[in-house]
């Protein structure tokens, strides 16, 4: 017994003296960990994603002033690249900073987990997310010796198609992994985008995999060319909703950054730009009638696309919103939540469910994707899906679920399957209709264009340079969405991307391609 007693004594001495030791070290601080579990990073790289679309990085704003839904609102000097599109390596510097530090925490995710377990797979689906953006933007970037740290500093940039690929096999071995997987507690605990549900994860990676089959126009030979058919697509928005409340930091990122601040100031951003003449003529009737949505989204809005003012358009109705100037549509009264702009705690969309069908009617016009359904049954999906979002009430519960609680008759909206079937009709919009006149492809990514509007810029950005959707058919402001004082040399007067950062230039410099324009270099799938 004494011997027992001596050993366990002694090992109890040579614990304390090397804890003291680590205790005492002073290059240590025990406030400040150093490791993290998978569960504590995944939420917080979500936000991060969430952020980056509309916030942090923009890529909402970056498109939506370079693909036609926003004009210069006037007295901002500053953004004379809005109209000049005479891009520097100073411009939209966030878009890849900002990606890449959001790629570090999935990459310590996946370094941190189990291949095969749902962490891991979340990561690499994210990660994929992610890298499309970043490809989609600049075209070759670091991948390969990329989010090594310290041990690659300048890293090689990889080709834009072999990313694709590589994306492509991680989808793959992604959706292989969710569909064998069983969720627990602690990933449902950690996963404030789908609740832990592996199902949807993997059609959410399904759907990922049909995008990049999809933009990459053939230009990839894919491991696997066609997208998992047996697994399905989404078919409800991609909400991340960590619980997002009236608090500093903890707003919901799109409402931070356009709306107002937990204090209740204004944000200077909703009062920078305007809506062009270009995006209202496709509701007031010159492209399309569409007033309901129209009023949905736009302040003021009285079916006519000449503005009044700089920020907004009259209209017979008083505006809701205690601060006039904003060009949107927002009500801060009752907290309905309609329209785009639904309040600091709502959920923050990283993928829209129309996005999901418009996706998958192109994949049936081109023969991609046979999975039972037909390109007129997912387009009108689509569009139904857009028209349901700006139905969905928000609120400022943050307990409340956007997702499922639609207000299809709030302050006198017709119900939702009413105003479809009214905009879809032949004599409504024969344009719209399917069976109508004009290009079918044209008709999947003009929806999917007034679907994304002002959330997702970035899509229909790259859907525009990879389709030439919506077609530009003159010079009037209703018929091309290009600045009259573009320094551009293309045919259509716009830009065809934007510069790397001036601080690859500066750390990567060796690595980083040169000589790039912004008026003659594309993006490997551009048109």
């Amino acid at each position: 017994m004494k011997k027992i007693f001596s050993i366990v004594l002694s090992g109890i001495l040579i614990f304390s003296a090397t804890s003291c030791k680590k205790y005492l070290d002073i290059n240590t601080n025990p406030n400040l960990p150093t490791k993290a579990t998978p569960a504590l990073v995944l939420p917080a790289a979500l936000a991060g994603t969430a952020a980056l679309i509309v916030n942090t990085g923009d890529y909402n704003s970056y498109g939506s002033q370079s693909n036609g839904y926003f004009g210069n609102a006037g007295g901002f000097g500053s953004l004379g690249v809005l109209i000049s599109y005479a891009y520097t390596t100073g411009d939209f510097n966030g878009l890849f900073q900002n990606t890449y530090d959001n790629l570090e925490d999935y990459q310590y995710i996946i370094d941190n987990s189990e291949a095969g377990s749902t962490f891991n797979a979340a990561a690499n689906i994210m990660k994929a997310y992610d890298y499309q953006m970043l490809v989609d933007t600049y075209n070759d970037v670091p991948y390969s010796e990329a989010l090594k740290g310290v041990d690659k500093l300048q890293p090689k940039y990889d080709k834009a198609e072999d990313i694709y690929k590589d994306l492509g096999d991680k989808l793959d071995a992604a959706i292989v992994a969710m569909k064998a997987a069983t969720s627990d507690i602690t990933f449902q605990r950690a996963d404030p985008l789908f609740g832990g549900d592996v199902t949807k994860w993997a059609q959410f990676a399904n759907t990922l995999k049909l995008r990049l089959i999809i933009r990459a126009g053939g230009k990839v030979t894919f491991t696997k060319p066609t997208p998992d058919a047996a697994t399905g697509f989404l078919t409800e928005n991609a909400i991340f909703q960590p619980k997002y409340t009236k608090t500093a930091g903890k707003q919901n990122p799109y409402w931070d950054r356009w709306a107002f601040s937990e204090t209740g100031g204004a944000r200077g951003a909703g009062a920078v730009f305007m809506p062009s003449k270009w995006i209202i003529s496709f509701f007031d009737g010159v492209k399309f009638s569409d007033d309901l949505r129209g009023e949905l989204i736009f302040n003021q809005y009285n079916g006519v696309s000449t503005p009044s003012n700089q920020l907004g358009y009259t209209g017979a109705d008083a505006p809701k919103s205690p601060t006039p100037n904003f060009w949107y549509t927002y009500d801060i009264w009752d907290q309905s939540g309609l329209g785009l702009f639904k309040g600091e705690s709502a959920g923050q969309p990283i993928m829209l469910a129309s996005e999901s069908y418009f996706l998958q009617a192109e994949a049936n016009l081109k023969g991609i994707l046979s999975n039972g359904t037909t390109a007129k049954q997912n387009y009108e999906a689509g569009v139904t899906e857009a028209f349901k979002y700006l139905y969905l009430a928000a609120g400022y519960n943050p307990e409340q679920n956007i997702v499922s609680d639609a207000v299809l008759d709030a302050e006198g909206l017709p119900k939702l399957d009413v105003a479809v079937t009214d905009y879809l009709s032949l004599s409504s919009n024969p344009n719209a209709n399917w069976d109508g006149p004009g290009d079918k492809l044209e008709k999947i990514i003009t929806q999917k264009y007034l679907a994304l509007i002002y959330q997702f810029g970035a899509e229909t950005w790259n859907e525009y340079r990879r389709t030439g959707f919506p077609a530009i058919t003159g010079n009037a402001p209703t018929a091309t969405f290009a600045s009259t004082v573009s320094q551009s040399t293309g045919a259509n007067k716009l830009p065809t991307r934007i510069l790397y950062p001036v601080s690859e230039y500066s750390y990567n410099q060796a690595n980083t391609p040169s000589g790039i324009s912004p008026y003659t270099n594309k993006i490997f799938w551009a048109k």
